[in-house]
């Protein structure tokens, strides 16, 4: 049998060689072309056919790369190295869900394959042999879940606090998730510039083991942060794939980063821990609650659908959803576990003060000393305790950081003399030593005002130590029958239930016995399974394409977009609808009263419940910056034509006609004619502070939208 290798052939592969390792990558693949042209793609030439992909690749003909590297697949889809270098063609293609498909499968043909393992991982993603994948579309879709709020968190903290926990645990259960077609990649996204930067999960997993440490010093910790930070790579988040921020999310300076990706397809879902600086205000500073305010009306705005730690917050968020956003966007809650995590090494305490403190019965309080945490009313109870008994009362030991609105009761327990007497507080220690303080307590308490959750009570059970805590918000629901409950407002009420179990050390013990033998936490492993598993239920529910990533907005209501509007419609007891998810090119951040287009030319787009073809009325507020100028104008183009109108320096409400696009979209085009001088350095066009819609031949919704119109038409005119 004759071999295509001779002659000619063997010349060409020859050269095509020679030129590959000169680096002449498109003469290299214009030899393989010739060759393969005469001895044909089949499982002889493979190697070769891959090889005229590679050189296609460094050449920069990503198009003709592919068809190379399709063809060998059709011969041979059992080749490492083949999906290897489709992942680098991917990745160059900047595809990230087709190059993690690529490299899963070449780490699952061969595990010793280091390169696919270091690319899996050098994408934030945790290297997984054998992985399930799915047969038909080459993609992975992938779960970004933001990690941003715990390395803010880690530059200044040596302890963590609830929230950062379950970042913590969703993290470390990356070694053990599987689902077909999907991967988790921490990210830490700089929203403001647009780039989505994957974190290393194993950098992220050292990072978290540290708070496991006694070596747990702040300078180690900011080296591991570092390193985090460091080893960033930007990723290219595909159509369908879900941005999920389980931390802290109103930290975030704004939401346009997170509305752009909205806008290219991806999927959107907060975890929401409470709606505490909206629901008790009292107890948070007023600029956070402010800023909280505007942070929930932005990401709610944005969300495809909404998890929440607990059915309490569940139902609160709900309500919210409903009545401020008119909306309805899914919620659902994943309930937060009740199982600490264990240390698994037996450690030597050598916190001298700590030592003492389990040498006698004491009985602890974990959580942040603020307001909200009501530690007050335990000095109460515990000063009536030691009227009663004298040193014969139990220590009390506080856990947590100095917070909020403190400095009153700190200064009272400083001057009575309590601190180091009978009363120890321990700050930002690690947390083998909060779990020493657990593990030989008599009991515990949290008379906290309002929870989310109420993490330390599951804490307390899965010790096997009783709990007494507030019968209000969500603690019911954490601590069921195994906790005793106090009304927090009320000393009186509270002292004889937590004397109770000092004097009765009968009643204790059964107690504890009944949490022992009765009480079943939820594991972390089976929270995380759940919220990721959730998520992608959902996200498999969502239609995902341009369309469904408009925002919904309501007809036949003013809707603005500023910050004051939100705190003060907040204020009112009004709901809180804004047009800033609706800024779809060229718009500034959101200010204080709306926001300015960046260019000429600039968009809007909106979901609406009306049908395609249909026409409304569109109303705008425009205006522009004062100064000297001839006549500007604005044209805007709803799909029904080009409209003019003048653009002054007084706010004024124009109508205009726009023919509803497929999906129920409303498409809105606007074009600044004129002079438009630059102010502060920043080149600004149009002014938009208000927005009205409503259906073309309905006379009463016209009317409607009118009268939502009139309170501001006293300030601002209405032109057609």
């Amino acid at each position: 049998m004759k071999f295509p290798f001779g002659g000619r052939n063997a010349e060409l592969i020859r050269m095509a060689r020679a030129e590959k390792k000169a680096k002449n990558w498109s003469t290299a693949a214009d030899l393989y072309l010739d060759y393969l042209s005469r001895a044909g793609r089949n499982a002889r030439t493979f190697k070769h056919i891959v090889q005229l992909g590679n050189c296609l690749k460094d050449a920069g003909r990503y198009e003709e790369a592919l068809v190379a590297y399709n063809d060998a697949e059709k011969i041979n889809n059992h080749s490492s190295d083949l999906y290897l270098q489709r992942g680098h063609l991917f990745k160059l293609l900047k595809n990230s869900a087709a190059s993690a498909y690529a490299y899963q499968k070449a780490y699952n043909l061969d595990s010793s394959n280091h390169h696919a393992k270091s690319e899996i991982e050098h994408s934030g993603a945790y290297a997984i042999a054998h992985a399930p994948l799915p047969e038909e579309d080459q993609v992975l879709r992938t779960i970004w879940l933001d990690v941003s709020d715990f390395l803010i968190y880690a530059k200044h903290n040596t302890s963590m606090s609830g929230i950062q926990r379950v970042i913590a645990n969703l993290v470390l259960y990356l070694r053990d998730f599987t689902a077909l077609g999907w991967r988790v990649v921490p990210v830490s996204p700089e929203y403001n510039n647009d780039r989505v930067l994957a974190v290393k999960t194993e950098d992220m997993v050292e990072l978290i083991n540290l708070y496991d440490s006694l070596q747990c010093d702040h300078e180690t910790i900011l080296k591991s942060v570092k390193k985090a930070y460091d080893g960033r790579t930007q990723v290219w988040p595909a159509v369908g794939d879900v941005l999920c921020i389980a931390g802290a999310f109103w930290i975030l300076p704004n939401y346009d980063g997170v509305m752009r990706l909205k806008q290219k397809g991806m999927i959107f879902c907060p975890f929401i821990h409470d709606l505490l600086q909206i629901r008790e205000p009292e107890y948070v500073q007023r600029a956070a609650t402010d800023k909280f305010q505007i942070q929930m009306s932005d990401a709610s705005e944005l969300s495809d659908f909404i998890f929440t730690n607990s059915e309490y917050v569940a139902s609160d968020v709900r309500v919210y959803i409903e009545k401020t956003k008119l909306s309805d966007i899914p919620v659902r809650a994943v309930v937060l576990p009740t199982e600490l995590k264990m240390t698994t090494n037996t450690y030597s305490i050598d916190n001298e003060k700590i030592k003492f403190v389990v040498n006698h019965d004491y009985v602890l309080c974990v959580s942040t000393i603020e307001i909200r945490k009501n530690h007050q009313l335990l000095i109460s109870v515990w000063e009536n305790l030691r009227a009663e008994m004298g040193d014969k009362a139990p220590l009390l030991v506080f856990v947590g950081k100095w917070g909020w609105q403190i400095e009153e009761l700190r200064s009272y327990i400083e001057q009575k003399g309590y601190i180091d007497d009978w009363l120890f507080v321990f700050n930002g220690i690690p947390d083998v030593e909060m779990e020493y303080l657990y593990k030989y307590c008599m009991f515990t308490v949290y008379p906290s005002f309002a929870e989310g959750f109420g993490l330390p009570i599951g804490e307390s059970l899965v010790y096997g130590k009783p709990c007494i805590a507030s019968n209000t918000t969500s603690m019911p629901e954490v601590g069921g029958d195994f906790v005793r409950y106090i009304d927090p407002f009320d000393v009186e009420e509270a002292y004889p239930i937590i004397r109770k179990p000092i004097v009765d050390r009968q009643d204790l013990e059964q107690w504890q016995t009944k949490i022992w033998q009765d009480f079943r936490p939820k594991r972390w492993v089976d929270f995380c399974s759940e919220f990721y598993n959730e998520i992608i239920k959902a996200a498999d529910s969502i239609k995902s394409d341009v369309t469904s990533s408009f925002v919904y907005l309501p007809p036949e209501h003013l809707i603005e977009g500023g910050d004051h509007d939100i705190l003060i419609h907040a204020a009112e007891n009004k709901p809180i609808v804004t047009f800033r998810a609706a800024r779809i090119v060229n718009w500034y951040s959101s200010t204080n009263w709306g926001c300015w287009s960046s260019a000429r030319r600039a968009e809007i787009a909106f979901r609406t419940t009306f049908a395609e073809g249909e026409k409304v009325f569109v109303f705008l507020r425009l205006y522009r910056a004062s100064y000297n100028a001839a006549n500007p104008f604005v044209i805007v183009d709803g799909g029904a034509g080009n409209q003019t109108a003048p653009l002054t320096e007084h706010a004024t409400f124009y109508r205009f006609t726009a023919q509803v696009q497929k999906g129920g979209v409303i498409h809105i085009k606007l074009l600044a004619r004129g002079y438009f001088p630059s102010i502060k350095g920043r080149n600004i066009f149009i002014a938009w502070s208000g927005f009205a819609y409503c259906r073309h031949d309905d006379h009463h919704a016209l009317m409607a939208t009118l009268n939502a119109l009139l309170p501001v038409a006293k300030d601002n005119n209405i032109s057609d």
